[in-house]
């Protein structure tokens, strides 16, 4: 595989599809406003306070530093994947659906593959570069503006002790456990992008196989086949099938906040049937493209 023709594939995915820089930024930008928006009420209200309730302010900050360090290392880490990695993360879910559901649909509405086609480059590449924009580049611009959200979170409520007479370094910076929480944001969200390979999967095949309302075909197939198994079968297998799989994000999440790393969920056996589905679905998404031109 030509290296440089792979990066020029995957460039004309971010070119293409400016929402998966522009959304993160968007949600960071609107999370960060409402926690300065927070933070600037809260502070009115404090100095709105008579010189007593002032001093049991700085009392509670004097006795939550004396807290355990496990535990305020737990809070701070939850605080700040909850906070700014969280509807990051939401975000990110909604962006890898509707940027796969085209990612393969679009080109041949808009006729774009006729001219991709024309180069010198395989379907193997081209989709390939999809799944490497969906699986890796995604997450990690993601996790970068997540990165930063909660480094600017962390000084904005820095400078609110501050002014309130506690100490930055007891209250946050001591147990903010930065590494962990930024090592968490890049795992976490490459973690969730595998943990979603199997729905990703479905949807690269109906990105290709498509001819007309790609998120119609891609909603109800499944829902007919949990109607009909209802309906023939008096059973919900494969509605339960997918219920346990959404489940599974918990352990993802409780993974990161209470054990320092996301990594857990992959000892599940599932989470490796669904990489072999989606490696199924991804193959026969290729090999439809070969036959592709450009109707839709």
């Amino acid at each position: 595989m030509n290296v440089q023709s792979f990066k020029t594939l995957v460039l004309r995915e971010h070119w293409e599809n400016k929402s998966i820089v522009r959304a993160p930024l968007i949600i960071a930008a609107v999370v960060l406003f409402s926690v300065i928006v927070g933070m600037f009420t809260a502070q009115h209200m404090v100095m709105s306070l008579d010189n007593e309730m002032t001093h049991e302010i700085h009392l509670g900050f004097e006795e939550l530093s004396q807290k355990d360090e496990a535990e305020l290392s737990i809070v701070m880490k939850g605080v700040s994947l909850g906070m700014y990695l969280a509807p990051l993360a939401v975000g990110f879910v909604f962006v890898l659906f509707f940027y796969v559901l085209g990612s393969l649909y679009n080109e041949r509405k808009d006729r774009s593959i006729l001219f991709w086609k024309s180069m010198p480059v395989s379907d193997t590449q081209t989709v390939l570069s999809k799944v490497f924009t969906a699986f890796v580049s995604a997450p990690v611009i993601t996790a970068s503006v997540a990165v930063i959200s909660q480094v600017i979170g962390l000084i904005l409520l820095t400078i609110m002790v501050w002014v309130n007479g506690g100490s930055a370094w007891d209250l946050i910076w001591k147990h903010a456990s930065l590494f962990s929480v930024f090592f968490n944001d890049f795992a976490l969200l490459i973690v969730l992008g595998l943990w979603m390979a199997p729905i990703l999967g479905w949807l690269w095949f109906v990105s290709a196989y498509a001819n007309r309302g790609a998120f119609l075909i891609a909603l109800f197939v499944p829902l007919g086949i949990m109607l009909v198994e209802g309906m023939i079968f008096h059973s919900a297998k494969f509605a339960e099938l997918i219920g346990s799989h959404f489940e599974k994000i918990e352990i993802i999440v409780t993974g990161a906040v209470e054990r320092g790393h996301p990594f857990e969920i992959m000892t599940s056996g599932g989470f490796w049937i669904g990489l072999i589905i989606c490696t199924a679905f991804v193959s026969v998404s290729i090999y439809i493209r070969r036959f592709r031109d450009d109707s839709y």
